[in-house]
């Protein structure tokens, strides 16, 4: 029998589940390396059980240990290990012997499940030793790619969390995303770290341990500013989120440009204070004008004191922070979260407006005229580019808000809206929720779209996401032939 080419099953191997290639190691060698980067491709590091032991078992092998590509850290295991940590000194072993403790666990825990979990407390009755045989595995993943550490709610650690992060090989690390708390950073971030092809860096900050504003400042100033400084000649996308509100305005003015930035994400808390001084945030984007090309603003509610939204003061704070700044790149804007006020949300649009091809506004609900307030600010005139894509939601879809998008935006390529209901005539008058869909609002709403035909209208994906529809496999279908027959140029609906 002719043997089948490797291009073959490679591209066979597309068109299965994951799950099902896991299963397919004894088909083939093909298959074989196909399935074993698939089970390796990522890997989790959380608590010290028998699926983490398993692991470490098998990454010993340089043959597993290439494959792993996505890395999850999170050292919860620590907690325990220094809940029973011994006062007595243990010799130390090798790398080899350490894994062969590992493999006598397995083992006992097939054949001494009741007494597995004293065994292992037993072995590993050091911090030190849990930590060292984590980093001398990590040490043997030279493919990792993205990596994601977590180090919060942990205790308070010294030098010996350094290794977590640069025991991993830097050369390949392309996404780095780190949540942690602000009083680690010195440990977790060294200035010394390098990861020379890095594009994406996330930071989450947990600064609820540190009360002295004067020592948030600093550890930003001179620890973790300068690392972000170390490695962002190559940072395209950058993320920056804080659980609870806190002045962040030291990290950005600390921050040094950075050239390759393109894509800038913030997570902003919505109770006072957010991010602190918004001069911060202004100046960050002011020294970045000439090279953003995307900006995401996200308002969140994770932690705090009171956790109670201060709308008006966030509305106040981003007016402050993105006043007068020209962005001359820019060409897509993402302002999302039921949090955001709509009119915080226009202010950003219209500060924005003139060079954005791409537009998306969700989370809480807009009226028509909240809509023809934002289309009016994108639309074609007096435009550098027209405004290809937008994405927008909840909204009522009508008749006429169709009508106020072809007509504002005759040259959008893609439009997606997220629909809280369908109705057939737009109200100008503040609407609230109803029990649910009628089925007599859609009806009406396609006897009126019969008459409608929009030409001349470049649109080519449509997509209508619709909250709740009763009857909803008759009126998918309807809704899809009502649009393709009202807009000629529409390729694909969903």
């Amino acid at each position: 029998m002719k043997s089948i080419p490797d291009d073959v099953w490679l591209h066979i191997a597309q068109f299965l589940p994951p799950l099902f290639l896991r299963d397919l190691l004894d088909v083939n060698s093909t298959f074989f390396n196909i399935a074993m980067d698939c089970r390796y491709r990522q890997m989790s590091f959380a608590y010290l059980d028998g699926r983490m032991l398993r692991s470490l078992e098998r990454l010993k092998d340089p043959e597993v240990a290439k494959r792993v590509r996505i890395l999850y850290v999170y050292p919860g295991f620590l907690k325990e290990a220094l809940e029973k940590e011994k006062v007595e000194p243990l010799p130390r072993r090798s790398l080899r012997y350490r894994l062969t403790d590992l493999a006598n666990h397995l083992r006992e825990q097939k054949l001494f499940p009741k007494h597995y979990k004293f065994r292992l407390i037993r072995t590993f009755r050091r911090t030190e030793d849990v930590i060292r045989v984590i980093l001398d595995v990590l040490g043997r993943l030279p493919n990792v790619t993205n990596y994601f550490l977590t180090w919060c709610g942990l205790p308070t650690v010294g030098i010996i969390a350094v290794p977590f992060l640069t025991a991993v090989p830097q050369s390949n690390l392309r996404k780095l995303s780190l949540e942690l708390s602000l009083e680690n950073v010195q440990s977790l971030l060294p200035a010394t770290f390098h990861a020379p092809s890095l594009e994406e860096l996330h930071l989450c900050i947990h600064s609820e341990s540190i009360h002295s504003l004067v020592e948030r400042s600093q550890i930003m100033r001179e620890h973790l500013a300068p690392a972000i400084n170390h490695i962002n000649s190559t940072v395209k996308t950058l993320v920056i989120q804080s659980w609870e509100p806190t002045d962040l305005s030291p990290l950005f003015h600390t921050i040094e440009h950075m050239p390759a930035l393109e894509d800038l994400s913030l997570c902003i808390p919505v109770e006072n204070w957010h991010l602190g001084d918004p001069d911060g945030v202004h100046d960050f984007l002011h020294r970045h004008r000439t090279n953003l090309k995307s900006l995401r603003l996200r308002a969140t509610q994770f932690g705090g004191i009171g956790l109670t939204p201060d709308l008006t003061s966030l509305h106040d704070w981003i007016n402050d922070a993105v006043r007068s700044v020209k962005l001359t790149k820019l060409r897509a804007l993402d302002v999302s979260s039921i949090l955001f006020p709509v009119d915080t949300s226009m202010i950003c649009v219209h500060r924005f407006s003139r060079t954005i091809t791409s537009l998306s506004l969700t989370g809480g609900y807009r009226s028509y005229d909240d809509v023809e307030r934002a289309v009016s600010l994108v639309a074609d005139q007096d435009r550098e580019e027209s405004l290809g894509k937008l994405r927008i939601g909840l909204v009522s879809l009508s008749p006429q808000l169709m009508d106020l998008i072809a007509t504002k935006l005759p040259h959008l390529f893609r439009l997606e809206l997220l629909v809280r209901d369908i109705v057939p005539f737009a109200t100008h008058q503040p609407t609230y929720w109803a029990a649910g869909q009628r089925a007599n609002q859609i009806d009406h709403f396609l006897v009126e779209m019969e008459t409608r035909r929009y030409p001349f209208w470049s649109l080519r994906h449509l997509s209508i996401l619709v909250e709740a529809l009763p009857f909803r496999t008759q009126y998918e279908s309807l809704l899809e032939q009502t649009f393709l027959r009202c807009i000629p140029s529409v390729v694909t609906f969903i």
